[in-house]
């Protein structure tokens, strides 16, 4: 009969066998919280990540956003002064078509009153003293003057004379209703309505200046 040796208790196997289950259990813990770990910091990564690539989005709608809210702005203000600039030069000119509807009238009731006629001769004959270098004059008038105003008219033309004395005729023109036309041998001013609304553009750059000048009555 064969002798067998002694063996193992079946208790120290059994330790044996739960060790090495605590270990594997232990590796398999230790390894899954690596991973969580892992995923933890990648998850985090990933949100950070995006976080950073929304805000750049963000960011990026807000300038666009901001672009095309400032070039809208503008585009209005830019319509909004052409429309303002077309509104004023309408009125400007219909205010101009009136004033050109009413210039002759105004002027000839200007000429009909005595004080303001006589303060147009005056005006006119000092401006013929400075630019007419001529000792004659003729002095060209409408007809209907009384004898007392055409005394008076060459009376003025002598009296501005700087230099030596003036020669002044007087002569009438039926086509004249309202002012003076003085000439001499190689020059003539024509202060008569017709001729102090010649150039269009002066009357009506005179004209805008008064009519927007401060405290101007409108």
């Amino acid at each position: 009969m064969p002798i067998s040796g002694p063996g193992p208790p079946s208790s120290v196997l059994a330790a044996q066998v739960e060790a090495l289950i605590e270990r594997i259990d232990a590796n398999r813990d230790r390894q899954c919280a690596q991973l969580r770990a892992s995923s933890e910091t990648e998850a985090r990564d990933l949100l950070r990540s995006a976080r950073k690539d929304a805000l750049a989005d963000v960011r990026v709608a807000i300038a666009r956003e901001r672009k095309q809210s400032e070039q809208a702005l503008q585009q209005a203000v830019a319509a909004a002064t052409l429309e303002a600039r077309q509104r004023t030069q309408a009125a400007m000119r219909t205010l101009l078509t009136m004033m050109w509807g009413r210039i002759e009238a105004a002027l000839e009731a200007r000429w009909a009153d005595a004080a303001q006629r006589r303060s147009w001769l005056e005006a006119a004959v000092r401006q013929a003293d400075r630019l007419l270098s001529e000792h004659s004059w003729r002095i060209e008038h409408g007809a209907g003057w009384p004898a007392e105003e055409l005394g008076a008219l060459a009376t003025l033309g002598f009296a501005e004379r700087r230099g030596p004395a003036r020669k002044v005729e007087l002569a009438c023109d039926p086509g004249v209703r309202a002012g003076i036309r003085i000439r001499t041998a190689g020059a003539c001013l024509d202060a008569t309505a017709a001729g102090l609304t010649t150039s269009r553009t002066e009357v009506e750059s005179v004209f805008l200046a008064l009519f927007l000048s401060p405290g101007k009555p409108r």
